[in-house]
């Protein structure tokens, strides 16, 4: 007699006291070793590595100068005695992701758990939250960064990320868009679109790190996504070179970090959402140029969210989109190939169905969600399709599809086809043509319906729909914070040419693409935005909800000591201004900006005597402070700058903790450290001198009385407004917790905020 295999525990608890999950679910074993993609010999190596906790990944930014600069300080600083090292499984605690290009991707084999306790990581764990805080580190998923490199972006390209918030894939593209010669502003852009208003603000805070201009974040349903106008014509709207389309979906390739799938896990999950992955499929092919690559992608295992979706729509398509191979342009992945046949399984597990002819008695399911015809599978190949199984290269699950529009496709064809004919014979008439119903991806007459995409259609739709719109439900959950009108600044502003005169910006700056969020009152920011996102946000600013864009460049912050300037320079704008402030840009020695970083006032007797010349031969006021790298050899070889304020007698630098540990981390790891001594040693120092002053005053003021004390501190030569911001309050412990990236988020338990199934 076997020996029993003995039941989980349910009550089991973590070693935090937390009830632990139970990693194990019937159905999900039996379904997908039913589907056989996972082959026999491999099978127990693909569920015990589900099982596992997920490594812990993180990408170096990839451009900027000093992108080599700081992979020589990780190689060497920070993970070169790790490199030699194995873990307790046997593995290298860390490795170089070898599909990733320049060694700019890295995975530790730990879990949190193992790196919160071994004190070697410790020093890692620091230089990871700095870092990041900085924008010179991504923490990210392996499989997540596998989308956007197929999409082979270029600094030209017209970008969309139709699913795209928290943001790390939207970061990523916005890296390879400025993959340009000396940092020139790209002449492309990146719009990043979700349909959760508050995670597009969450998206916000992710890709504001990277300070870029040709940025743009909407607030749309995806599969009713309205076209953005571009130009002056009525009808010249934006055709896109790139597209991702990482859909919502059931989530199931992320059980190694939301282990809350294990329980709740049911095949009925990818039925639920196959009907919209297609309408934001088919909407992205509306909107991608010809000649232009779309890439699809889930966090999914399902061949019903995977190529079923695909394979549909390649039908329907009818030759215009061909499944194109990219393993030449990502090597050293390990993936297993797209599946060409596939089965369907009930809820509760008691059946399979391979074709919607053998389907009784169940109404969910629907034609496009089976396997076609082995010589379509064959015609259609998609064995291009990638899947990647959580044990091949110790990942999360991931599927990804790469599609190439050969042309118009055929809705699109019968739509032109439909315009020509009634602008023909409105001219027979000597009228005009009147196509504001076909003019918006949000538009329509009241014949749209669903699709045969997931749900059958009636007799009279069975043309396609020319323009979806969206239901009242999905209307009603775009609505979130309203938001204040983008303004841009006129050309005859009178209040740019003080700022203008007072930094020496050169007379041919476009002026037109500063703009502002205040309609009344004060203009506190000033943001600069490339050419191509102000032509689109003055053409669409009335009909898209756009929730962020462009980068800050001055804020306002009046000082007395400044009569003839109100606004001072912000750090996130000085990578696109620093060529144009030739009046209030000085150049330092490596001693001279080592010493601005390391000391918060430090006067100008400190500094040498070059340095002193220079801060004598500029007045009071906000100052870009440069640092000109060199290749004989000392650390960095990049060029570095940071805002500052010039005083009296001394001198600051107004940027936050995370910067500050960036740049001395680029000169020396020891300046790094023992500036956090010097910090809590100041710390230290203000905690003793109010515990001694509670001591011997002992008396408590009223917060609500005037103390007569003015809290201005002219003084210290800044206002309120002028002072570094706090830093969030991230700690070492959340930088580990958060080391998992996006994957999976928007789809945990097969719920969405594209569908609400």
């Amino acid at each position: 007699m076997g020996r029993r295999r003995p039941r989980p525990n349910k009550n089991r608890r973590d070693e935090k006291g937390y009830k632990a999950h139970v990693k194990e679910n019937k159905l999900f074993e039996k379904y997908y070793k039913e589907l056989g993609f996972v082959p026999e010999e491999e099978w127990d190596a693909f569920m015990n590595a589900l099982r596992e906790p997920l490594p812990i990944t993180f990408r170096i930014t990839s451009f900027g100068g000093e992108t080599e600069e700081l992979k020589k300080l990780v190689k060497t600083e920070y993970i070169g005695k790790l490199l030699e090292e194995k873990s307790e499984s046997d593995k290298p605690k860390v490795i170089c992701l070898p599909w990733y290009p320049d060694e700019l991707g890295w995975q530790l084999n730990s879990s949190r758990q193992e790196v919160r306790k071994d004190a070697r990581f410790e020093k890692l764990k620091t230089f990871l939250l700095q870092e990041t805080e900085s924008g010179s580190i991504s923490r990210q998923e392996a499989v997540s960064m596998i989308p956007p490199m197929l999409m082979a972006v270029k600094s030209h390209h017209k970008v969309l990320d139709m699913c795209a918030a928290p943001g790390s894939k939207t970061a990523q593209l916005i890296e390879y868009l400025h993959n340009t010669p000396d940092n020139q502003i790209p002449e492309g852009y990146v719009v990043a679109n979700d349909v959760d208003n508050k995670r597009c603000y969450l998206m916000t805070h992710q890709v504001k790190r990277l300070n870029s201009p040709c940025c743009a974040i909407i607030n749309h349903d995806a599969s009713y996504l309205p076209n953005l106008r571009y130009g002056d014509g009525p009808r010249e709207f934006v055709k896109y070179d790139r597209i991702l389309c990482d859909v919502p979906c059931s989530g199931d390739g992320t059980l190694r970090k939301n282990q809350d799938i294990w329980s709740k896990w049911t095949p009925n999950q990818g039925i639920n959402l196959h009907g919209i992955q297609a309408k934001i499929l088919k909407r992205g092919l509306d909107l991608l140029e010809v000649g232009g690559r779309l890439v699809y992608s889930t966090c999914s295992l399902n061949p019903v969210e995977d190529e079923a979706v695909i394979a549909g729509m390649l039908q329907k398509c009818e030759g215009t989109v061909e499944l194109v191979d990219v393993s030449e342009e990502i090597k050293n992945l390990k993936y297993t190939p797209g599946l060409s046949y596939w089965k369907l399984m009930t809820k509760d597990g008691s059946q399979f169905f391979d074709s919607y002819e053998s389907v009784t008695n169940y109404t969910h399911f629907q034609p496009s969600m089976f396997a076609p015809s082995k010589e379509e599978s064959e015609k259609l190949n998609l064995h291009r399709c990638m899947r990647v199984l959580p044990h091949q290269q110790d990942t999360g699950g991931f599927f990804i599809a790469v599609l190439v529009k050969k042309a118009t496709v055929p809705w699109q064809q019968k739509k032109e086809a439909k315009l020509s004919e009634q602008k023909d014979k409105s001219e027979a008439n000597g009228g005009e043509v009147k196509d504001n119903k076909m003019e918006d991806g949000n538009n329509t007459t009241e014949q749209t319906a669903k699709e045969d995409d997931g749900t059958k259609k009636r007799p009279a739709e069975e043309d396609e729909d020319l323009n979806p719109k969206p239901s009242k439900q999905v209307t009603r959950r775009l609505h979130g914070y309203k938001e204040d009108p983008y303004i841009f600044m006129d050309e005859k502003d009178p209040m740019w040419e003080p700022i203008r005169n007072f930094y020496g910006i050169p007379e041919d700056f476009p002026q037109n693409q500063i703009m502002y969020r205040a309609e009344n009152g004060q203009r506190r920011t000033l943001y600069f935005v490339s050419s191509a996102i102000r032509d689109l946000v003055r053409r669409n600013n009335d009909r898209f909800k756009f929730i962020n864009l462009g980068v800050k460049i001055f804020g306002r912050s009046k000082s007395p000591l400044v009569p003839d300037c109100d606004y001072r320079i912000a750090q996130e704008g000085l990578v696109t201004m620093k060529s144009m402030l030739q009046k209030r840009a000085l150049v330092l020695s490596r001693e001279d900006f080592i010493l601005a970083l390391t000391k918060e006032n430090p006067l100008f007797k400190e500094f040498s005597a070059d340095g002193i010349s220079k801060f004598q031969g500029i007045d009071t006021g906000s100052i870009a402070l440069l640092y000109k790298g060199s290749a004989s050899g000392s650390r960095p070889a990049c060029d570095l700058v940071i805002c500052g304020w010039r005083g009296k007698t001394s001198l600051r630098a107004f940027i936050n903790h995370g910067l500050r540990f960036h740049y001395l981390r680029l000169f020396s790891e020891k300046l790094a450290e023992e500036l956090a001594i010097q910090m809590e040693e100041r710390k230290q120092q203000k905690k003793d001198k109010e515990k001694t002053t509670e001591e011997e005053g002992n008396v408590e003021l009223d917060p609500e009385e005037n103390t007569g004390v003015d809290q201005t501190d002219v003084d210290s030569e800044m206002t309120r407004g002028e002072r570094m911001e706090e830093d969030d309050g991230e700690t070492v412990d959340d930088v580990v917790d958060g080391l998992d990236n996006d994957t999976g988020d928007r789809c945990t338990d097969g719920q969405t905020d594209e569908c609400g199934t």
